[in-house]
């Protein structure tokens, strides 16, 4: 992507900024040991269980699991995207932010915040431009759909809506030649070869995407035929434009209700502008993507209730349940998640315009919470009454809780759990700390640790401890030893320099909240060193090969080995001591 922010910037950042000078420029911190202790600035809290750790460059909190580098927590506290969070910090540390170099002819490698202001003005001047040929006679053809849609004049001036009419450049007309790399850079034209452009948008409804500023970062175009195709076409991402981290209509959201209530996430423009049309304005969609953790993260600083709104078919049941793994991680008790499924073949636009906006809030209303919704999909096509199919259940539940944080809400999802399986708790506690052993443990020192979890934790102290190890003949058997081989790999790749660095640059959401409880726990008695850690790999390897062999010997009590299997054993016993 076209002025993407180098990861070796970030990775020089993180290097330079001192986390714990980071975070108490906003929170009171205690010395306490090798760390610093706080009461956690993201829950409500008596007795501290924030901790800082100047060694590792990372926070950790063992109260609602609030886990990061600087950037986490700058982004976190302040309520930033992620760029505009490294730009903060790049301010306090005085460097000027370094991205990567396009691979389009835009030639300047190196910003700060006030090279995306370009950006924003040229969008700004494209959305009064779509406004303006909206209200022209080539615009009416857009005026009667929209009329035919049911939506007023009001409510498409509040969102913004535009029209792109036929033409391959109409816009670069308008706005001028000497704009042309701008409009390029924020996705407005294209270029089909070095000379010639054309605008992106033609013969389409333009909905311009805001950001919580109101600048306008982004289009949407419907097109009026339902023969044309694709029906919905959105803004490539740009430096001032991530998929991932906006939702459509948030912006004119908060202008209704500062703090709002409650957030129906719907899946298109139509919807969210159909149920503003009504009244109902706390509506917003994704853009073109499934739910991202970004997304729940945003609507969580702006509400505690939140309601997945999808069609009931088959498509929007599976989003609906995409979106429930998504949010299962950050489930603390405090964010209520609920699901409304419509009638197949009904969308709220469809559905609030043949029934009423009270009815619509009615089935807001008695939306089903998010462990109805889950027990509901789990036990989907199984008989409870039958041993064999609460087994299923069982597994299947299992997986889904250990995305969950340790908390009052896994307790009730667990509690739900064992009374379907006909279990106690504690039966199917025992059933998650095996399937995912680090998700009932804490930072005591005494909690057993397996061999590979006590290698991961000494990464995650030191990652410089892999320097002269390898993954070879480490054989990934568990959770714990195939999270320790992709730990040593991604240190080889990325080189990180402390915990903060790994956490921020590891690609997988739960792995990463698991990776910090391991960076969490306190259970080295002195810091590791190279040979210490390298004879731990070797005890790992041999613990596995002992293993294998036992396997064998076992099996050749009541079988025999077949000529492989033999020549196998005896490979294994010359490697055992």
């Amino acid at each position: 992507m076209s002025g993407r922010i180098a990861q070796r910037f970030i990775d020089s950042l993180l290097n330079k900024l001192d986390i714990v000078s980071v975070i108490s420029q906003y929170v009171s911190l205690k010395k306490q040991g090798a760390n610093y202790s706080a009461c956690c600035p993201f829950h409500d809290e008596k007795t501290p269980s924030f901790s800082v750790s100047p060694a590792k460059q990372f926070y950790y909190c063992f109260g609602c699991g609030a886990h990061g580098n600087a950037i986490g927590f700058v982004q976190e506290y302040l309520k930033l995207d992620f760029v505009e969070a490294i730009e903060e910090l790049a301010s306090q540390a005085g460097m000027e932010v370094e991205r990567e170099a396009s691979t389009t002819p835009v030639s300047k490698t190196r910003s700060t915040r006030k090279d995306s202001q370009p950006l924003f003005e040229v969008m700004a001047l494209a959305q009064r431009c779509y406004q303006w040929h909206l209200r022209q006679a080539h615009g009416k053809q857009a005026i009667e759909y929209l009329k035919a849609r049911g939506l007023s004049g009001d409510i498409a001036q509040e969102y913004g809506l535009g029209y792109a009419p036929a033409g391959w450049d109409n816009l670069i007309r308008t706005l001028g030649q000497d704009k042309i790399k701008l409009m390029q850079q924020a996705g407005l034209v294209i270029n089909k070869d070095q000379q010639r452009y054309y605008d992106r948008f033609r013969q389409r409804i333009m909905f311009p995407i805001r950001d919580l500023r109101g600048r306008t970062i982004a289009f949407g175009g419907r097109v009026l035929s339902s023969e044309d195709n694709p029906k919905y076409l959105n803004s490539p991402e740009s430096p001032i434009f991530h998929k991932s981290r906006t939702l459509y209509g948030l912006y004119e959201a908060l202008q209704q209700q500062r703090k709002l209530d409650h957030v129906i996430v719907v899946e298109g423009y139509m919807d969210v502008i159909a149920l503003a049309q009504f009244g109902i304005h706390q509506a917003v969609a994704t853009l073109g993507t499934a739910v991202t953790i970004q997304h729940i993260r945003t609507l969580g600083h702006h509400t505690k209730q939140v309601i997945f709104c999808f069609d009931g078919d088959q498509a929007g049941i599976q989003a609906a349940w995409r979106a429930l793994k998504v949010a299962l991680p950050l489930m603390d008790g405090e964010l209520k998640i609920q699901f409304l499924l419509l009638p197949q073949g009904e969308d709220p636009d469809t559905f609030i315009r043949q029934h009423s906006a009270e009815y619509f809030l009615e089935k807001v209303t008695s939306a089903m919470s998010l462990g109805d919704f889950m027990m509901k999909q789990l036990s989907q096509g199984l008989q409870l009454s039958q041993m064999d199919d609460r087994a299923r259940f069982l597994s299947k539940a299992i997986e889904v809780c250990t995305a969950m944080s340790d908390g009052a809400y896994r307790s009730v999802i667990v509690q739900r759990v064992a009374e379907i399986c006909h279990m106690s708790v504690a039966q199917v506690q025992r059933h998650l700390v095996k399937n995912k052993p680090l998700a009932v443990r804490t930072s005591n020192p005494a909690v057993r640790l397996d061999l590979s979890e006590r290698a991961i934790i000494m990464l995650m102290h030191d990652p410089t401890l892999t320097q002269d190890i390898t993954v070879n003949d480490i054989e990934a058997r568990d959770s714990n030893s195939q999270l320790l081989i992709s730990l040593i790999t991604f240190v080889h790749k990325h080189a990180p320099g402390h915990s903060g660095a790994i956490l921020q640059q590891w690609p997988e959401p739960q792995v990463s909240q698991r990776l910090a409880h391991y960076a969490a726990i306190n259970s080295l008695e002195a810091p590791p060193n190279k040979q210490e850690f390298s004879d731990l790999i070797e005890k790992i390897k041999r613990q596995q090969t002992d293993q294998k062999a036992e396997i064998l010997i076992e099996k050749s009590k009541h079988y025999s080995l077949s000529e492989a299997e033999k020549d196998q054993l005896r490979q294994l016993l010359k490697k055992t001591p």
